[in-house]
């Protein structure tokens, strides 16, 4: 599934992390970095980064620095809100 979004992201301190990202027509804000690693594709880092969102949605985001590109990699979306279920009794 990885496809390329246009994010912006803050440097400091020698790191790089995502703050908000354009996909499926929105602009999700980064709420919260859950957790990063790196891998390497060919001789270049590829930084990974788990997030989620003020929708409560996770998603995984990937900065290649060899070609400069973000990709989403992977989605899950929340709990919906489902008005019409009534609490266990």
């Amino acid at each position: 599934m990885p496809e390329n979004i246009d994010v912006i992201s803050v440097f400091r301190k020698k790191a790089v992390r995502p703050a908000k990202f354009r996909y499926a027509s929105r602009t999700h804000k980064v709420e919260r970095i859950l957790y990063t690693w790196v891998t390497r594709e060919g001789g270049y880092p590829v930084h990974h980064f788990s997030v989620t969102t003020g929708d409560d949605d996770q998603f995984e985001l990937s900065l290649n620095t060899y070609t400069m590109n973000w990709t989403i990699d992977s989605e899950e979306t929340g709990p919906a809100d489902d008005t019409d279920s009534a609490p266990p009794a």
